[in-house]
């Protein structure tokens, strides 16, 4: 909001700084401001693209959409918004890339750290392993994580190990969420998996592997009666 605002501010500014000089230097204001109120209505049917990013701008500051600092996703782009105004918002993705995005191409936006964050987990083990017994040892894992000090800042609540979230020829797939702090998620995620790979090693709790099975047919040749 206030980058926002110190932008408006500027331009209002700088204007009536323009009229005061001008009306200090002894120009008449008053033709000069009806020849702009005609050239301004000129330049808003010229630039109708320009007056939707500012109206569309000022309503995702308004409803506070997004802010400087926020990690959102719009279409196929998404990063870190370092920079926005009423005309245009700048994000730095993962390569390290600005992206300059015009506020009116923002119809649907993805804000991944708004008040809070989770981490959506998903791992599949080998189908002809103990459900109750994966379940048990996820639980177990999640809460051990969960009271380390430097783990329990980032995480708000306890972990779910909601359970199986499907059966396929491959294996059992169970969902794990946790609940983070905005922007902790990546975070929390690669801690758990780092973990979560120990854990399986040490249990002998075998991945996934998809499976095939083949029926040969024999048939013979000759007919008998």
């Amino acid at each position: 909001v206030s980058q926002v605002l110190r932008n408006v501010t500027a331009i209002v500014l700088v204007r009536f700084g323009t009229l005061a000089i001008l009306s200090r230097l002894g120009f008449d204001l008053i033709p000069l401001l009806a020849g702009a109120g005609i050239v301004g209505i000129a330049i808003s049917f010229a630039a109708q693209g320009l007056i939707k990013d500012i109206i569309n701008g000022f309503l995702i500051v308004l409803e506070d959409q997004y802010a400087v600092g926020d990690v959102i996703i719009v279409g196929q782009l998404g990063g870190l918004v370092e920079n926005m105004n009423l005309r245009v918002t700048q994000v730095r993705n993962n390569e390290g890339q600005l992206i300059t995005i015009p506020n009116s191409a923002i119809s649907v936006v993805q804000n991944l750290s708004k008040d809070w964050s989770r981490v959506d987990l998903s791992i599949e083990v080998a189908y002809d392993s103990n459900p109750d017994y994966v379940l048990d040892i996820l639980r177990k894992l999640a809460q051990e994580i969960y009271q380390e000090q430097t783990w329990h800042d980032k995480i708000i609540d306890p972990p779910e190990v909601l359970g199986i979230d499907g059966l396929q020829h491959s294996g059992m797939l169970i969902r794990i969420w946790i609940k983070t702090q905005p922007l902790q998620q990546w975070a929390v995620a690669r801690e758990f998996r780092r973990r979560l790979k120990l854990v399986m090693t040490q249990e002998n709790i075998a991945i996934g592997i998809p499976q095939q099975s083949f029926l040969f047919a024999t048939s013979s040749p000759f007919k008998t009666d």
